[in-house]
């Protein structure tokens, strides 16, 4: 019964996926051949899908398209799944951890080393090592936290007592900073024929939300370049350049935002909110499935439905189902988002996931019990540093107050504090770059070929006239720095 739901929820999310990959209205259709294939990819049985393929000829332009992404899917899977047995062994010894094959064996099987039988072959996730301690219960109670982490710990409780100490309890804003970030996004030498064009949708700041204002272009150094409307809930910055022979392509652009701080104390929301008013273009939105990621099933219903039991106030609704996934789904690195049908029915399956895999499941179950939830996303930033890294979250409305941010994967602090325990439920730090509103939303300038990331969008997008330029690919580098 399991493969055939998972099945069902591949052609929905493969047909679903490719309308955003291509920017386009069309969807596959579910052919026999089509059926015939997704099942071999879902148990991993590569070669005979490849055989499968190779068999169709005479195809309509859409069912080509078809053959393609699967190509792709199957090429995308083995890099994430790129390490052989001898490969983790070696890994495993050198982080100190038994490296039998009893134990490997025991680690697969509750799936805590992360690995794929591709072929009859052990094909190891890209980072089943380093995350191996998060998914093992054992390891991760052993687990000694490193200086570096418990410094960063300590001053995140602090901050967030800071923010709660400065609030008006519903939504004031604190600590503002103003940030110039510099991102550059680089080709290898040659990777493009020499005088082709080289197309790149990077991203870009909204002014959507009172946390992120004074969004402004700095500079960019594209051929040619076009920024996308503030309306765009996926907001990019188009740049082309030409192919230099033996020569990086290198596109450099900077721009500058405000951050704020913004704290909503748990009870002081529950007093607030107000019922819902059901026929508002708010609630009908963003309570609505928005396949193949944000999902109203009737089994992720009856799952919500179960956690929050006969609560009706929809802040501690989301409180329970916080609680919920904090203490059931723990944080690891996942493979790419475009390798995922169904990103929340993954983390209920595998037990586990990275931010924005906990924020589609949290987004899923509120939708699912009645209450409108969005997703959020791009980058984060750190004190006293220019370091920045990707991250997602989201927001949930109440009736009455408005939005309000929760972050999933930070999940419950670590403080005897309920404020600040609480914290990440309804409120937010400073250290936030807000790029993304919405998931997989078509680009301004449409894309002619495969997204790399048809989910979020925090690198970016690159591609030429001869296909898409996956991750493996080019690479992105993005630093902030605080005036």
């Amino acid at each position: 019964m399991r493969n055939t739901r998972l099945f069902s929820r591949l052609l929905l999310g493969l047909a679903s996926m490719l309308v955003v990959i291509l920017s386009c209205a069309s969807s596959f259709a579910q052919t026999d051949w089509s059926k015939n294939v997704l099942d071999l990819i879902e148990k991993s049985k590569f070669a005979e899908a490849t055989a499968e393929l190779d068999k169709l000829t005479d195809l309509s332009p859409e069912e080509q398209l078809q053959k393609d992404w699967y190509i792709e899917l199957m090429r995308r899977i083995r890099i994430e799944f790129r390490y052989d047995e001898a490969e983790i062994k070696r890994q495993l010894a050198d982080d100190g951890y038994d490296n039998s094959d009893e134990a490997m064996r025991r680690w697969e099987e509750a799936r805590s080393l992360e690995m794929r039988l591709i072929d009859g072959k052990r094909c190891y996730f890209k980072n089943a090592v380093d995350n191996l301690w998060r998914l093992d219960p054992e390891l991760r109670a052993k687990h000694v936290e490193s200086a570096l982490d418990k410094k960063s710990r300590e001053a995140r409780l602090q901050n967030c007592a800071e923010i709660a100490a400065q609030s008006d309890t519903l939504g004031k804003l604190s600590k503002g900073r103003k940030n110039v970030f510099t991102c550059v996004a680089t080709i290898p030498a040659n990777t493009i024929p020499e005088g082709e064009t080289i197309r790149y949708w990077a991203p870009f700041p909204r002014e959507s939300c009172p946390r992120q204002q004074n969004v402004k272009l700095l500079a960019a150094d594209g051929d040619v370049w076009k920024l996308s409307p503030e309306t765009d809930l996926q907001r990019t910055l188009y740049m082309e350049k030409k192919a230099v022979k033996d020569q990086d392509t290198v596109f450099k652009f900077s721009f500058e935002t405000t951050s704020y701080a913004q704290y909503f104390d748990q009870d002081a929301l529950i007093a607030a909110v107000k019922p819902y008013d059901k026929d508002s273009e708010i609630y009908k939105t963003y309570t609505a499935e928005y396949l193949p990621h944000m999902i109203k099933t009737d089994a992720m219903t009856k799952w919500a439905k179960e956690i929050v039991g006969d609560e009706t106030n929809p802040v501690k609704m989301v409180s329970l189902l916080f609680d919920k996934i904090d203490a059931t789904y723990p944080w690891a690195s996942s493979n790419e988002y475009g390798t995922m049908p169904c990103i929340p029915e993954y983390v209920i399956r595998e037990g586990h996931g990275d931010c924005g895999m906990l924020t589609l499941l949290l987004v899923s179950a509120c939708r699912s019990v009645g209450i409108p939830a969005k997703w959020q996303s791009g980058w984060t930033m750190r004190a006293n540093s220019s370091v920045c890294g990707m991250h997602d979250w989201g927001e949930v409305y109440y009736e009455g107050v408005g939005w309000v941010p929760i972050d999933m994967s930070y999940g419950l602090m670590k403080s005897d504090d309920p404020i600040v325990r609480n914290f990440y439920k309804s409120s937010f730090d400073q250290y936030r770059l807000v790029i993304n509103d919405s998931i997989g939303r078509p680009f301004f300038i449409p894309k002619k070929f495969f997204r790399s990331e048809p989910v979020d969008l925090q690198k970016g997008e690159i591609e030429w006239d001869g296909g898409n330029l996956y991750f493996d690919k080019w690479s992105f580098v993005m630093t902030c720095e605080t005036e």
